[in-house]
């Protein structure tokens, strides 16, 4: 893709952001080809808003297509998207009512921009590990078309990841120093509301260890600005969303290492 049609895209998903109208389906020649003009868009809308002054960075998400030549989808995490559990997660900024638990991690120093690699166990020694809540959302139509089916359309699974990996919210929780030793891959999970629970899984990230991912961040973002002391790093839910009610606490349990807590209010 050219950068004239990346900047066509970007201009919907930053007006949007400003003027709250909803981004319509891409035509056939705005069609996103692969993972770098995903990446392309997202810097593009980065830049936009922290050059005007509207949004600052507090975190970092990572994902992948588990494709051959298809590079990682990183996306910040902005500081006004970003809360302490509890939160109250105002509706009008994520009206999905979609949410879905992870374990994000927390840089306890910088891994400042260098030329040589970082290497797990250096990566590992910089991170508090946290329980957390990601609420999904996206600026598209989803009149016609849900985000679950975007995301699953091989046509408009780019299209959903373009805008900013469908991340509305993050919520975190108290940090744990202590965690390498923790069993990611059996570790037992529970989402719940005082209904009863949502979703519940032994393990459940795609990587088995959601700390593997940030190795593969700290080496992309080594090349670019690096990572900064209090940086949020996001790779992954352990379920997949769901749709919740407003008004109903969920709770994201992970036994041994902690809760995290939101609900989405008027």
């Amino acid at each position: 893709m050219n950068q004239r049609d990346i900047i066509k895209i970007a201009d919907q998903f930053y007006n949007s952001r400003i003027c709250g109208a909803k981004v319509e389906p891409f035509p056939e020649e705005l069609r996103l080809v692969d993972t770098r003009d995903v990446n392309l868009v997202i810097e593009e809308v980065t830049s936009r808003l922290l050059r005007n002054n509207i949004e600052e960075i507090a975190g970092w998400k990572i994902g992948f297509l588990y494709k051959p030549r298809q590079e990682p989808v990183i996306c910040p995490i902005f500081k006004s998207k970003l809360f302490e559990s509890p939160a109250s997660i105002p509706i009008s900024m994520a009206p999905s009512l979609r949410i879905e638990p992870e374990i994000s991690f927390r840089l306890k120093n910088d891994l400042p921009k260098r030329e040589r690699l970082y290497t797990p166990q250096e990566v590992s020694q910089s991170l508090l590990a946290s329980a957390s809540l990601e609420i999904i959302d996206t600026r598209f139509d989803t009149s016609r078309r849900s985000i679950r089916e975007m995301i699953d359309n091989p046509l408009t699974k780019l299209e959903a990841l373009a805008d900013h990996n469908t991340c509305g919210a993050f919520v975190t929780s108290n940090g744990c120093d202590n965690w390498q030793n923790l069993d990611f891959a059996s570790m037992i999970m529970k989402m719940s509301s005082p209904k009863g629970i949502i979703v519940q899984s032994n393990g459940g990230h795609a990587f088995l260890d959601p700390f593997l991912p940030c190795v593969v961040l700290a080496n992309v973002m080594r090349k670019k600005c690096g990572l900064k002391k209090d940086d949020v790093l996001v790779t992954g839910s352990f379920s997949g969303f769901y749709q919740v009610e407003s008004g109903s606490e969920i709770t994201a349990e992970f036994v041994g290492l902690g809760q995290a807590k939101a609900t989405f209010v008027q």
